[in-house]
């Protein structure tokens, strides 16, 4: 009988279960898929350091969930390689498993393997009817009825069987004129229309691909059945997942891909890159590979950057392997869409890892943490430019600069459907912070951004507004400032989603979208090739916005044109004068395209010529026509 979770919590505290884990944790075999699953580990450390209090007191706040949530981990047969991962193998193989034929692929075997075959069937029946001179249709016997009327019984059955191609319903094909000219054979003498017909559609199969009988058309067959008896890279990738579930690891290795050697799934390039995924590597291998090949995508990899650091702080390893687990697998957890500024719950709330920090800790390690910071920030901007930093990253960036006890004011991308009104204080000191790096250059001047004006902003204290339409407000200076640049009329509850967009434009501009925060904190790159990257990425959206979905590509083309903006006014005077002055900018856009973009260079060349802010700077977020 299957022990309840409660008895199995109980074993653990025995003299036999504390032995097991502190074999888990001396070895560090084990895996946390939820951090809850970390909490007896935490006990048998803290018992094995001398904080047997701890550990009781620990176990009193677990006892009452013992019977609902597990709180010990998984084993493992074998230990973590070093680096970091975008998925482990069973993931991988989960994907695998998933991938479904595509239906135009099945809608040619299907016409490679049954109506071709059957076409020829259909031919070589009218070809037996030719007289002396190679006339169709002059030779016509009633075993040859016999056998059309077999034909036309075998056509509807194949065709209600096979249903993923059509063409061979098609009425002016010739398979439906041979069969067409079958069915008035069999209903009585064919009219010379239908025959002339049949003869046309026979001659031109011949002249195409040879005789019935010919090396020619056999020879094609051959082929084409052979292509048609070669499995779909689906199946090919089943195999491929039943290939690693079969390996029995759980987590991912250097090289995944050697996994499928010797397999005909490895040479199926779509198999190739989702097993990919399961490479074990620092960061800029898994960047320079194409593994990681979003901004997103760096930010789910965050994590496992921040758990290292985390690990980092502890003078005992199992320990510090220990709280990196616990962080990787509190990182894992969903997250939900919070209302009025709230932050979501932290680590810091699970009371085995805050135990664990409180007796483990010897060393904040503020330098390498801030060295981890920086240099994720940078290949994230250095790999993706003209993009937003995630609101994944931004936490991770945030949790990494806290680690090295620095105060840095990230700001997060705001959602324009439930933002509430006012921004928060971080945006203010953003904006404050932003002011030394780009205030009097060409960002400055481009946006029109007094930031003498900023630098005297105060926050005040945090009241909830008594005004039923009327939000409260932590930085009522800077939120009428975005009011004013936006031109969005006072604070109201029930506003417009476009011109919440507006607001959140603007504010992105004054704090320049996190990148002078991120200078000021050590980022440094190549700003020139930055600029011109970001406006690459820029000028790929601009070519997108004659879509469905224009609106969303112009307000990512003006993220990116933001961001070639602020390394164009971190370049020297004569960088930026040779991008404005850059015909080839425009290389590769339609010719309405290319008129848009050159309206919006000239601004910027207007700006650095007269240092006056552009009279229509591009911006992102504007009403539909029909509103």
């Amino acid at each position: 009988m299957k022990p309840r979770r409660a008895d199995l919590f109980a074993w653990f505290l025995s003299e036999a279960g504390l032995r097991q884990l502190d074999a888990w944790l001396t070895s560090g075999l084990y895996r946390l898929d939820l951090p809850e699953h970390g909490a007896l580990l935490s006990v048998a450390w803290l018992r094995q350091h001398g904080r047997a209090d701890d550990a009781s007191e620990l176990v009193r706040v677990l006892e009452p969930w013992a019977g609902r949530v597990r709180f010990w981990p998984y084993a493992l047969t074998e230990p973590e390689a070093p680096g970091m991962h975008v998925a482990t193998l069973p993931v991988v193989a989960g994907r695998l498993a998933r991938k479904r034929p595509q239906r135009h692929v099945e809608a040619e075997r299907e016409a490679l393997s049954v109506w071709s075959p059957f076409t020829d069937k259909v031919l070589n029946h009218w070809w037996v009817t030719r007289s002396s001179e190679g006339t169709l249709g002059s030779v016509m016997s009633p075993d040859w009825i016999d056998g059309a009327k077999d034909l036309l019984t075998e056509y509807r059955g194949l065709a209600a069987e096979n249903t993923l191609t059509k063409r061979h319903a098609n009425p002016k094909g010739n398979l439906q004129i041979l069969l067409a000219g079958l069915s008035a054979c069999v209903a009585g003498e064919p009219s010379p229309r239908v025959m002339g017909q049949v003869r046309t559609a026979a001659a031109n199969m011949v002249a195409k691909r040879g005789e019935p009988g010919s090396s020619a058309l056999a020879g094609l067959r051959a082929a084409q059945a052979r292509t048609a008896a070669e499995p779909s890279h689906a199946a090919l990738a089943h195999d491929a997942a039943a290939r690693l579930q079969a390996t029995g690891r759980r987590g991912a290795v250097e090289d995944p891909v050697a996994l499928l050697r010797g397999t005909p799934a490895e040479a199926v390039r779509s198999v190739r890159a989702t097993t990919r995924q399961a490479t074990q590597a620092p960061l800029p291998a898994l960047l320079r590979h194409g593994i990681v090949r979003s901004a997103e995508m760096v930010a789910e990899l965050a994590p496992q950057i921040t758990a290292e650091t985390v690990a980092s702080r502890y003078a005992n390893p199992p320990a510090g392997l220990l709280a990196k687990r616990l962080h990787l697998a509190f990182a894992n957890r969903r997250s939900t869409l919070l209302l009025n500024r709230q932050s979501q719950v932290t680590i810091q709330a699970l009371p085995w890892f805050a135990l664990l920090e409180q007796a483990g800790v010897h060393d904040q390690e503020p330098d390498l943490a801030h060295a981890q910071a920086v240099d994720l920030a940078a290949l994230t901007l250095r790999h993706f430019p003209g993009t937003l930093l995630p609101n994944s990253l931004i936490r991770e960036l945030t949790r990494l600069f806290g680690l090295a006890s620095e105060d840095v004011p990230l700001t997060y991308e705001l959602a324009s459907d439930i933002f509430m009104g006012s921004f928060s204080p971080v945006f203010q000191r953003a904006a404050q912070d932003t002011a030394p790096v780009v205030g009097g250059t060409l960002y400055a001047n481009y946006y029109g951004i007094d930031y003498d004006r900023i630098m005297t902003m105060r926050a005040v204290q945090e009241r909830s507004s008594r005004a039923r339409f009327t939000p409260r407000a932590a930085v009522p200076e800077f939120d009428a400032l975005v009011r004013s640049r936006a031109g969005v009329g006072p604070a109201r509850w029930a506003t417009d989603v476009v011109d919440n967009g507006r607001l959140i434009e603007q504010a992105q501009i004054l704090t320049a979208q996190n990148l002078a925060v991120l200078v000021s904190a050590g980022v440094q790159l190549d700003w020139e090739t930055q600029a011109r990257e970001a406006w690459n990425a820029a000028k790929d959206h601009l070519s997108k916005t004659a879509g469905a979905k224009n609106l969303r590509h112009r307000k990512n083309a003006a993220i990116a044109w933001r961001q070639a903006i602020f390394y164009l006014s971190l370049s020297s005077d004569e960088q930026a004068a040779d991008f404005a002055h850059d015909e080839t900018l425009v290389e590769g856009l339609s010719p309405e395209i290319t008129t848009w973009a050159e309206v919006i260079i000239r601004g910027l060349r207007e700006t650095l010529e007269t240092g006056a802010p552009a009279d229509d700077p591009f911006l992102g977020w504007v009403a539909r026509p029909d509103r």
